[in-house]
C-alpha cells in the first residue's frame, strides 16, 4: 500500500542517510513515494511523525543490532554484538564507522585482509540495511 511505501521510504531515509540533513532526507522521501492519483493526499493524512532512531522505538537495540548480527552470520564472521557491547559501539556514529571502530579495538577477522577491509565493511553495511528493511517489511 502507499502507506507502507511511505513508511519504508522514511525508514530507508533515516537508515541510509543518517548523516545528512533533514531537508536531504525529506527530498529522498519525496522522490521515493509515488505521486500517482492513488498516492496519499494531504487531506487523507491525519499526522506525519518524524523520528530519529530510538525515540519512538528502540530501533538501534532491537533492529539495527540484530541486523548487523545477521549480516555477520551470513558472512561467516564470528561476531555477535550483545546489547551491552552495542550500547558502547553507539558512541561511534554510523554503521560502517561502528564496525571499523569495533574491529580496530578487538582485532580484525582473519578473513578481512587489510586491502579488503573497506570493501567488506561496505558490503556488510549494505547487507545490514537490507536485513533491517526486511525486518520492517515483516513487521518485526
Amino acid at each position: 500500500s502507499t502507506t507502507m511505501m511511505l513508511l519504508q521510504a522514511l525508514a530507508l531515509a533515516a537508515t541510509v542517510t543518517s548523516t545528512t540533513s533533514f531537508a536531504t532526507q525529506a527530498a529522498f522521501v519525496a522522490k521515493t513515494v509515488p505521486t500517482s492519483s492513488t498516492s496519499l493526499s494531504a487531506a487523507s493524512l491525519e499526522a506525519i511523525l518524524f523520528d530519529c532512531d530510538g525515540v519512538l522505538a528502540d530501533t538501534e537495540r532491537d533492529g539495527h543490532r540484530p541486523a548487523f548480527n545477521q549480516a555477520f552470520k551470513e558472512s561467516d564472521l564470528d561476531e555477535d554484538w550483545g546489547v551491552e557491547r552495542y550500547g558502547v559501539l553507539l558512541e561511534t556514529g554510523g554503521g560502517k564507522e561502528r564496525m571499523t571502530a569495533h574491529w580496530n579495538e578487538v582485532g580484525w577477522p582473519e578473513s578481512m585482509t587489510e586491502e579488503k577491509r573497506k570493501d567488506k565493511v561496505m558490503e556488510l553495511h549494505l547487507r545490514k540495511t537490507d536485513v533491517f528493511m526486511d525486518f520492517i517489511d515483516a513487521g518485526k
